[in-house]
């Protein structure tokens, strides 16, 4: 299997070199990431790739999109651009029986009249619990990522899709020819290896575990820092095609043995059924093998397979006539509810957490699971002590659903569970508010919980992302006294011996705390927002917020008038905005950051120059140019004064267009926008 002169002899042409080397790190890459069958040991792999970066770094005009370095992520983004589909990624109606699915079958007959076939020929394939993806490949190389969004807008996340390992920044030729522009839809999902594996590293480094692989995937696809996304274990399953130019596909199961030759990967367990009873079957044959699969199913996907049949079908409303989600019933599970525990959150809520006997169910041991709030627990009279039934929400969060009554000892039945009407952790009597189901703890200043959780709020990932400091070391900094307050982070320099003193710290774990910490200080001004833990302001309203107002102190100064003017912004939000810069508490924390080297902007944004060369223009970048990235592209144009959506329409008024444009190239000539190669786009903005 060892393989030491891959290549044969070097090339001397760069450039032939670069397109041996390509093209053997794409093979190895899809042997071990698509067919799990490596034929090179990894040192030997390693050589490969340090060799074609070598390359690309002697030579910079070598480097292209389709390029196996562009996989290790590039710089951080600025923002996520929206991007319009080529056609609407449309949303599928649900099924939860038999009955419903033979229904289907019959509705299908119906609209295809006297001559549709006794038995349809149907595809039932694995429904992926993940994030669904567009990928848009130009003359088979990969152009565009975008999230599903609304299925007619997403966001642009190719920079972070470009680093999955399964899948092709290039495509392998279809059987009967190349497509000129093809969409292949799918599944972004961590693998449950992977996820296990990922949380064993992040608590090896202090940092808190993941919830959930879902909602690590959907984080880590939007992340703006496109390193984090290549140090995820994602992977792309491909399961359908929104357009494809230049090459044809008679069925879907034609499209599915089609993209595994282009080299993508495909579920595990997809059947092809002839008639309604063999896809039944089918359903419940993947029902019972769900739980051995190596990545969350939460359900399965039943089509048509005929793809002409597909066509005179057609739609309704916002889903296909030929295809229908079956949904599996969450797994549930009866264990004993051996206590209710109450843990106080970031903005005081009090929520109550089942403490039960472990049991296995849906593919993990659960011993904890939420009761969501008091009325939920008086609602369903749930009492410690008792059988209950647990299932995973969603397939993800455990809950607890109901009491099992008929197990509880008629003559001395578990008592009902009194809600606390005071904090449990510092005491202060609770306070219920006008319109809310939570009762809060009011005492921000002196309880505990309010520090423990606002620390690792504010320090969390998509706050001020201070990396290493985790759950436990936000405790042993509490009960160390050496920090009280957000704020207090910033002169945690001036205890370094006793950073480094603390379990589980040493001085490297210490120094690379303090190097989170510092740079921290200069994180952009909606992850501030954002990590200051205001009740209502999520991670989008943040953005939005801070996208308004031009300064920090336009924002601090704001009238509820003024918020409830931010899109997204209501009047309940305005005003938990409005009350926590009120609050005098929280100003000394402001000044209390300030104070520590936290930036806040509170000069005003400059305003666009309305001399400047794209002042208010729409300039789309389509192809490769030769002297800058598309990022770097972006950025010009952005300095320029302009603006760079991911598509071209009506409205844009420059195509930017380098070599191996294909449609946005003709699109742009059909509806009239000016096109500007790369040297006129260079003195445009004054770069030549």
């Amino acid at each position: 299997m060892e393989q030491t002169s891959l290549l044969g002899a070097a090339a001397t042409d760069p450039a032939a070199r670069w397109e041996q080397l390509a093209a053997t790190i794409r093979e190895h890459n899809h042997n071990y990431y698509v067919l799990d069958r490596p034929t090179i040991s990894d040192r030997a792999y390693d050589s490969l790739f340090r060799e074609l970066q070598d390359l690309e770094s002697a030579h910079p005009d070598l480097a292209r999109a389709d390029s196996p370095t562009q996989r290790v992520g590039g710089p951080p983004l600025d923002s996520l651009d929206k991007y319009e589909h080529p056609t609407p990624m449309l949303s599928l109606q649900n099924s939860y029986d038999a009955d419903e699915i033979r229904e289907f079958d019959a509705r299908i007959k119906r609209h295809l009249g006297d001559d549709a076939p006794a038995n349809i020929r149907y595809v039932v394939e694995p429904k992926l619990d993940g994030i669904a993806m567009e990928l848009i490949y130009e003359a088979g190389v990969l152009d565009v990522a975008v999230t599903r969004g609304d299925g007619r807008v997403g966001e642009n996340v190719t920079e972070n899709v470009r680093t999955i390992r399964n899948m092709p920044l290039r495509l392998r030729p279809f059987e009967g020819g190349s497509a000129t522009r093809i969409a292949v839809r799918g599944e972004v999902v961590m693998t449950s290896d992977g996820f296990q594996d990922l949380n064993r590293r992040r608590l090896a480094a202090g940092l808190d575990a993941y919830v959930n692989a879902r909602n690590s995937t959907a984080g880590t696809v939007r992340n703006l820092d496109p390193k984090n996304a290549a140090q995820a274990p994602l992977r792309f399953f491909a399961h359908s095609a929104g357009i494809a130019e230049g090459v044809a596909f008679g069925s879907h199961s034609g499209f599915l043995a089609g993209a595994r030759r282009a080299g993508f990967q495909v579920a595990e367990g997809i059947v092809e059924c002839d008639g309604i009873d063999a896809v039944i079957d089918a359903l419940a044959d993947l029902g019972r093998r769900r739980p051995t699969y190596n990545y969350d199913i939460d359900g399965a996907v039943v089509k048509v397979d005929d793809h002409r049949l597909q066509q005179r079908l057609g739609f309704v409303s916002r889903s296909p006539r030929w295809a229908m989600a079956f949904k599996y019933p969450a797994e549930q599970a009866v264990t004993k509810l051996l206590k209710i525990e109450i843990q106080v959150g970031r903005t005081g809520a009090l929520t109550p957490v089942a403490r039960l006997d472990p049991v296995f169910v849906g593919g993990v041991t659960v011993t904890n699971a939420t009761l969501h709030n008091r009325e939920e627990i008086a609602r369903k009279d749930i009492r410690p002590g008792d059988w209950v039934v647990i299932q995973r929400a969603g397939d993800v969060i455990p809950q607890v659903v109901e009491a099992v009554v008929d197990r509880r000892d008629p003559d001395d039945p578990p008592a009902p569970y009194e809600f606390p009407t005071a904090c449990p952790e510092c005491g202060t009597a609770v306070v219920e508010v006008e319109g809310e189901v939570a009762v809060r703890c009011p005492n921000e200043a002196g309880c505990p919980a309010f520090t423990r959780t606002r620390l690792r709020h504010f320090a969390s990932r998509h706050a001020l992302d201070i990396e290493g400091l985790g759950e436990k070391l936000v405790e042993q900094l509490i009960e160390s006294r050496l920090v009280s307050s957000p704020a207090d982070l910033y002169t945690l320099h001036l205890e370094r011996d006793r950073l480094a003193g603390l379990e589980r710290m040493a001085r490297k774990s210490a120094d690379n705390v303090l190097a989170g910490i510092e740079r921290s200080r200069g994180a952009p001004l909606h992850r501030i927002l954002f990590g200051l833990g205001i009740r209502h302001v999520g991670q989008s309203v943040a953005r939005r917020v801070t996208t308004h107002f031009v300064s920090w102190a336009a924002l601090e100064a704001a009238t509820l008038e003024q918020l409830e003017a931010v899109e997204d912004v209501g009047t309940v939000v305005a005003k938990a905005i409005r009350e926590w810069f009120d609050d005098p508490g929280n100003q000394s924390l402001i000044a209390g950051l300030r104070a520590g080297g936290v930036r806040f902007p509170d000069e005003e944004i400059e305003e666009v120059d309305e001399g400047a060369a794209l002042a208010g223009k729409r300039v789309v970048v389509t192809g490769t140019l030769a002297t800058m990235s598309r990022t770097e592209a972006k950025a010009a144009i952005q300095a320029a004064g302009g603006t760079s959506p991911g598509s071209v329409s009506a409205k844009t008024d420059f195509l930017v267009a380098g070599a191996e444009a294909g449609s946005k190239l003709a699109k742009a000539r059909k509806l009239g926008v000016a096109v500007l190669d790369e040297a006129a786009f260079r003195t445009l903005i004054g770069l030549d």
